[in-house]
């Protein structure tokens, strides 16, 4: 019997698991490694940080999930690949032996070296709840990155104070203007939305450095800061590039638009820790791993029967949606840009009916 191996918990990995809840494979079977036994959600982070939802409600019980479907589950972290021996290498060196292998692990925090144990991140996803709650309430808190992340924390930071009574303090630092990335039609709306909301911003600026109770800009000036959530962008884990995979320059897994190494026909990889070398401008974001799930499943069954694989096409518009606090969202979608509380309500239901698909399955 031939084995295949999920690395990861992620958006794609979750869909090969549903799909095994009617019927097991006869011709090979599963395992799932995954550093936590939790896969925590994190279009719902904001919602965790005003208290929306308690921490069962954003995460999926990755243990329980693979014990319902009759999947292995071992708790262990990958840390080297040896695609000649179709081998992988845990933290605690244990090896796993594989026919197919699937990465599904996410991206790092870029986080500069100068300031890597001054700051803090939301990744690995599993240790984001104490951060939060650590710096909502902290007596000066600072948000570093513009991107979707960052701006949706800080507003969601800034709620939750107004909610406690605390000092609206709460700082957003950007290299570029407020959602750069989703055009200028949503960076005038949400910087516009964040003034009439008092939450202080600061684009065409860096942090560069941390010093004590301060941080310095790169314009000079000095900011009070007494925790730092850095949310400036992804980077890619160090597993591939270490092991010799194909990577991109920026070492993400090199895969092709059937989402197979380019090099390795019994690799695979989804979600933000791969880049598609058809598609290299790709954004990095849970809409592309969740619409790669359904080929990434089909594919691995096909490459096992020695089927042709699909290909993966990547839409190219999306819904974006961003709470900003207090019962409020910022939806996008090309150049349509809408702000309020159906936005927030439809977030909510999209989420939820997200999570519940999953936890279902094992509650």
């Amino acid at each position: 019997m031939k084995t295949l191996i999920l690395v990861g918990g992620g958006h794609a990995h979750l869909h090969c698991l549903e799909q095994l809840k009617e019927k097991q494979p006869k011709n090979f079977r599963i395992v799932l490694i995954s550093p936590s036994s939790y896969q925590y959600y994190s279009g719902m982070f904001s919602g965790y940080t005003e208290g929306f939802y308690n921490l069962e409600e954003i995460r999926i019980n990755l243990k329980k999930l693979c014990e319902k479907i009759g999947v292995k589950f071992i708790e262990d972290e990958i840390i080297s690949v040896h695609a000649d021996m179709r081998k992988l290498t845990g933290k605690n060196g244990t090896e796993y032996h594989y026919d197919l292998v699937s990465f599904d692990i996410g991206s790092r925090a870029d986080l500069p070296t100068s300031i890597k144990d001054r700051a803090s991140s939301i990744k690995p996803n599993y240790r984001f709840a104490e951060q939060l709650q650590r710096i909502r309430s902290s007596t000066h808190p600072v948000v570093v990155g513009g991107g979707a992340s960052g701006v949706e924390l800080a507003f969601s930071i800034l709620a939750w104070r107004k909610q406690q009574n605390l000092p609206e303090n709460v700082l957003l630092f950007s290299s570029t203007s407020l959602l750069s990335g989703q055009g200028d039609a949503a960076s005038k709306k949400i910087e516009a939305i964040a003034s009439r909301k008092a939450l202080s911003f600061y684009t065409g600026v860096s942090v560069r450095t941390i010093a004590g109770s301060r941080l310095l800009l790169s314009t000079g000036q000095f900011y009070p800061q007494s925790d730092v959530l850095w949310l400036t962008g992804p980077k890619s884990s160090d597993l591939f590039r270490h092991s010799g995979l194909p990577t991109d320059d920026s070492g993400y897994l090199l895969v092709n638009d059937a989402l197979q190494s380019v090099k390795h026909p019994e690799i695979f990889g989804a979600g933000d820790c791969i880049n598609i070398d058809r598609y290299p401008s790709l954004p990095k974001n849970g809409v592309y791993a969740v619409r790669q799930g359904p080929i990434l499943w089909t594919n691995l069954n096909k490459c096992l029967s020695e089927d042709k694989l699909n290909v993966f096409n990547p839409q190219k518009r999306y819904v974006s949606i961003l709470s900003t606090g207090g019962g409020e969202a910022f939806l996008s979608y090309g150049t349509c840009v809408i702000h309020g509380k159906i936005p927030w309500k439809l977030k909510r239901r999209i989420d939820r009916k997200f999570m519940k698909r999953y936890q279902a399955i094992y509650q």
